[in-house]
């Protein structure tokens, strides 16, 4: 059952990917290490639609486009900007700390969905955000930055709704990522069967059970996180993503473990302090245990 519904989702994907015709920059601004290259825009079109796609990029002060860098797809929350990252947090320090390139996209409203629905109302774009981001984004970037090409250098991480989005995309690309990592997000979508934002990519529940327990559930996804390095945490006092997210994420890993012996590894921080909240105050505090995470466990 477990593999009929990988096989499932590969193909559910790869149907979305199929309708993907053009994919063109509309910056051609060279980079310059130790600087951040601001507002990179993707044009694309789309079973006949065109889209555009901004992201804002770093690059490490020893960056060098032969090396081809190990890369860090870092993503925000429900209608942040990518430039929070710059203004909030140390995560450019620790990127040139550890030589790190960091991928900052726009995603405005997406939840990472992998496909739409009849019932979808909440459209950021064209296409679906998880496809957006393994379909287009991602190629673009390695293409015309020369970055790293292959898992073991390349990382995945996101905070709130960014943080579901870093699982997410892990969980049904295990060949694309070595590791993850994901603060204060949610990861068990039944759990949450009235949360207006669900409800906007899957309608409701009662109608779309099979949907919402199958498609985009991390739980559900979560054998496929085996032998990728994962960091969970989350803030005691978060009163817009429950805790019990993350804990339930974490525990499941963990039962995996037991079950099936090695290959899961998790590092999982309940709060960095139990007033702890879903903030950019906690999430930067956060950012150079993740950053010496990526370090450790991307291949240099």
């Amino acid at each position: 059952m477990r593999l009929k519904l990988c096989i499932l989702i590969n193909v559910a994907c790869l149907s979305c990917a199929a309708s993907i015709t053009s994919v063109t920059g509309g910056s051609n601004v060279p980079p310059t290490p130790g600087k951040w290259l601001r507002n990179v825009i993707i044009e694309y079109a789309s079973a006949g639609v065109t889209g555009r796609g901004i992201a804002h990029l770093y690059f490490p002060s020893r960056y060098r486009p032969e090396d081809r860098s190990r890369t860090l797809l870092v993503l925000h929350g429900y209608r942040q900007q990518p430039i929070d990252w710059e203004r909030n947090t140390p995560i450019a320090e620790y990127a040139d700390r550890y030589g790190i390139v960091l991928i900052c996209p726009a995603m405005s409203t997406t939840l990472y969905e992998s496909r739409y629905y009849p019932e979808t109302t909440n459209r950021w774009a064209p296409i679906p955000g998880g496809t957006y981001v393994m379909e287009i984004l991602i190629p673009y970037f390695r293409k015309h930055y020369r970055l790293a090409e292959d898992r073991g250098r390349t990382g995945i991480f996101g905070i709130s709704t960014g943080g579901r989005g870093a699982l997410l995309l892990a969980s049904l690309h295990p060949e694309a990522f070595a590791a993850a990592a994901g603060i204060s997000g949610d990861y068990d979508p039944v759990s949450m069967r009235y949360d207006r934002l669900l409800i906007s990519i899957y309608g409701y529940y009662d109608s779309h059970r099979a949907r919402w327990e199958n498609d985009d559930n991390i739980l559900r996804l979560a054998p496929r996180l085996k032998k990728t390095a994962l960091f969970l945490a989350h803030g005691g006092r978060d009163t817009v993503v429950p805790p019990s997210q993350t804990e339930a994420l974490a525990s499941l890993l963990a039962r995996l473990r037991m079950d099936e012996g090695e290959g899961y590894e998790c590092v999982v921080e309940r709060a960095v302090s139990g007033q702890a909240g879903h903030d950019w105050a906690y999430w930067a505090r956060l950012v150079p245990e993740v950053m010496k995470f990526f370090d450790e466990k991307l291949r240099r």
